[in-house]
């Protein structure tokens, strides 16, 4: 359990990082595929005084943050945020934040003739606007 907490918590903290500036969703689908075999070895075989899959539960806030990212569920997440049955109930919206800011500037850096292109000038405005959503989350928070 030790070992797979190890290895999410790093792995967390890697994402999280202030020198780590940019990450790409192509970074982001490759750590989702290692976190996959990951959960497979978890999953592997029995440890002997846990049950079935709790070392599963090791790998649940990264495999949430993932999922979200991965799949670009924003509106389940904001609309269903502090519910007990949120599908994302894991994912700090700081947390959120932080990595969607990451996602921006590699956005931004990497795009030059970005501007040129609708998709690209839309996608861009989507992350602004879900980024002032996470802020608002937040604000509402320390309210």
């Amino acid at each position: 359990m030790s070992a797979c907490k190890h290895i999410s918590t790093s792995l967390m903290q890697l994402l999280l990082d202030p020198d780590v500036r940019q990450i790409s969703m192509g970074a982001l689908q490759q750590l989702n595929a290692d976190v996959k075999e990951c959960e497979g070895f978890a999953r592997a075989g029995p440890v002997a005084g846990f049950q079935g899959d709790t070392l599963l539960l090791a790998f649940s806030d990264l495999r949430q943050l993932l999922e979200l990212f991965t799949q670009w569920d924003w509106s389940s997440y904001l609309a269903d945020y502090g519910k007990p049955s949120c599908k994302y109930l894991r994912v700090n919206p700081h947390t959120a934040l932080t990595l969607l800011e990451k996602m921006r500037e590699t956005s931004r850096k990497n795009n030059v003739f970005a501007q040129f292109r609708k998709t690209d000038r839309d996608r861009q405005k989507l992350i602004d606007t879900i980024i002032k959503q996470l802020r608002n989350l937040i604000a509402q928070q320390q309210a």
